[in-house]
């Protein structure tokens, strides 16, 4: 099949990879594709296959798998201007994906040699094709359940490795210092005893478990793009869970913020504005490339959307006019609508003691759509501490005794009153646990909630919309709230006021209600248009209806002037 030469450079000015480059290097490379069509189910390359040729796709839609569990699984559904096998324009190495055509397909391919004959006179197209390249590796290795169905991963960066290298700094120096000190309780302090052993262990035990802490915290932050969204992914193991994201639709503006030190490692923030609020994807490499890169899917997000919308506007039409609309046809139109669904996440009921311990210490987390706070474990500790101390001292009183002290206590009823004494206690510590993690604030889809419970006992629930939230402020107080950076938010609803007490890091928190607000304004906005579309298709189709009668009209009654002459004979 032969395509324009003017359409392939079209279509390499859509491909976020080429879209960068000025005209004549776009008309240079666009005679270097060679196009290749290929029928529904054919394997356009396999698993292990050389890699020798990247594709683009012109027409129809390609389907990226991996083998998992000796099952085909899709990962990955590209359309009209997604590229794949990027990856053997950096390496030979084996394919590690299939790439499946889904119906007739036409394919732009670019071989190697071709490539490699003109990449000099391409300007930072291998940094993106090495971003590319590592984005499909990751996406593959990554569980992300909360993506929809028709939704896949275009980039994913973590943050610089210098991020990573500078928080390991404390733990390795911790381990050194104990180190240090354990060699001169061995050889200077105390020779011959076991007190060096013992602070060896301890202290390079600590520091491997906050270094192995550390390394899981750095991996568990990444940036990612999607075809329909922008994501920024923040955790901190068994502490911390943070997922913000914005529609492509909603991006206003892209850009770059560096520090001093970014500048010397080479990474820098890139800044989201968006409709409903600003994302910050902190501390990237290759800051540049992803701004680019979100730039050209954002715009392709654009130009997608004013498709869609004609689509969904003629798919009204259809139905009012009771036209036929064969299942691709009805198929796309209802892909605006999917955008806005969030995807629920499998839930089941949980026992008691699930219940009591599942997040265990959390302070945030996100469970369908709604992030959950709590308060900061240092009102926890502040509960809690007299138990614990009490159920410590009945410790040391029980191991006390049956080592032989505490004589003058008889051994049966000292050890059944030390039992109970501490069964009781820990009923106590579970009691002020359950206190603690029962009083939560939530900020939902739509609302804001404040709940406080006691256990076995009253509930006391306040809600407000988000769209009547007039105001939101937060302040630390004390030394151990800036010391442990925790705080109260004030969100005003009309004349009442909701507080969230002693949440961890209230900036935080403030961003979040501001950004769920904007999500609902968005929402609102977005239920706007689409009861305008409505009407404005209801208004057309009974134009339509009335003028069709009207012309039903005219034929069966006609007027004398427009009849022909008839024939006597007739």
């Amino acid at each position: 099949m032969r395509i324009e030469h003017a359409e392939i450079e079209a279509l390499l000015n859509q491909t976020p990879i080429f879209g960068t480059l000025d005209p004549g290097k776009i008309n240079r490379l666009a005679g270097l594709f060679i196009a290749a069509t290929f029928q529904g189910g054919d394997t356009v390359f396999q698993i292990g296959d050389p890699s020798e040729t990247m594709y683009i796709v012109c027409e129809g839609r390609v389907s990226l798998e991996v083998d998992h569990k000796g099952e085909p699984v899709s990962f990955s559904n590209l359309n009209r201007g997604d590229f794949f096998g990027e990856e053997a324009l950096l390496e030979d190495d084996p394919r590690f994906y299939r790439a499946v055509a889904r119906g007739e397909v036409v394919l732009l391919s670019l071989d190697v040699d071709n490539y490699l004959y003109i990449n000099e006179e391409l300007p930072g197209i291998e940094e993106m094709l090495e971003v590319s390249v590592h984005s499909r590796q990751l996406s593959i290795k990554l569980p992300l359940p909360w993506l929809s169905e028709d939704e896949f991963v275009h980039v994913i960066s973590r943050r610089h490795p210098a991020i990573l290298w500078a928080r390991m700094f404390i733990p390795v120096a911790a381990g050194l210092v104990a180190a240090l000190l354990a060699v001169l309780l061995l050889w200077l302090w105390l020779p011959g005893r076991p007190y060096g052993w013992v602070t060896l262990g301890i202290g390079v035990s600590i520091a491997i478990l906050w270094s192995i802490w550390t390394y899981f915290d750095w991996r568990n932050d990444y940036f990612m793009l999607t075809n329909k969204r922008v994501v920024w992914i923040e955790k901190v193991s068994l502490i911390y869970d943070s997922r913000q994201e914005a529609p492509l639709r909603t991006i206003m503006s892209v850009g770059i913020q560096k520090s001093r030190i970014g500048s010397l490692f080479g990474y820098a923030d890139v800044v989201v504005l968006t409709y409903v609020g600003t994302i910050r994807l902190r501390d990237l490499a290759r800051a540049e490339i992803l701004a680019s890169l979100i730039e050209s899917y954002w715009h392709r997000a654009d130009d997608r959307n004013r498709r869609e919308e004609a689509e969904v506007m003629d798919y009204k039409l259809r139905q009012k006019l009771g036209l036929p609309m064969n299942e691709e046809e009805a198929t796309r139109a209802g892909i605006t609508h999917r955008l806005n669904e969030v995807k629920p996440e499998h839930y089941k009921e949980p026992g008691f003691f699930e219940w009591l311990f599942s997040d265990f210490l959390r302070l945030r987390y996100e469970l369908n759509g709604a992030i959950t706070y709590r308060k900061h474990w240092f009102i926890l500790v502040r509960m809690a501490w007299l138990p614990t101390v009490l159920m410590l001292l009945a410790i040391v009183a029980m191991v006390g005794r049956l080592g032989g002290a505490l004589t003058f206590l008889p051994m049966t009823p000292a050890l059944v009153g030390l039992s109970v004494f501490m069964f009781l206690d820990f009923i106590w510590i579970v009691y002020q646990y359950a206190d603690w993690r029962n009083d939560i604030f939530q900020v939902t889809l739509e609302q804001i909630l404040d709940i406080d419970r006691k256990p076995l006992g009253k509930i006391r629930r306040r809600s407000a919309p988000l769209e009547n939230v007039l105001s939101i402020e937060y302040e630390r107080r004390g030394f151990w709230g800036f010391l442990f950076n925790f705080g109260t938010v004030y969100i005003s609803v009309g004349n009442t006021r909701l507080t969230f007490d002693y949440v961890y890091n209230p900036s935080e928190v403030q961003q979040d209600i501001f950004y769920r607000m904007g999500e609902r304004l968005e929402q609102v906005r977005q239920f706007e248009i689409e009861s305008e579309r409505e009407r404005i298709s209801e208004w057309i189709a009974s134009y339509h209806r009335k003028t069709s009668e009207f012309r039903n009209q005219d034929n069966d009654h006609p007027n004398e002037d427009d009849i022909d002459f008839i024939p006597d004979d007739f």
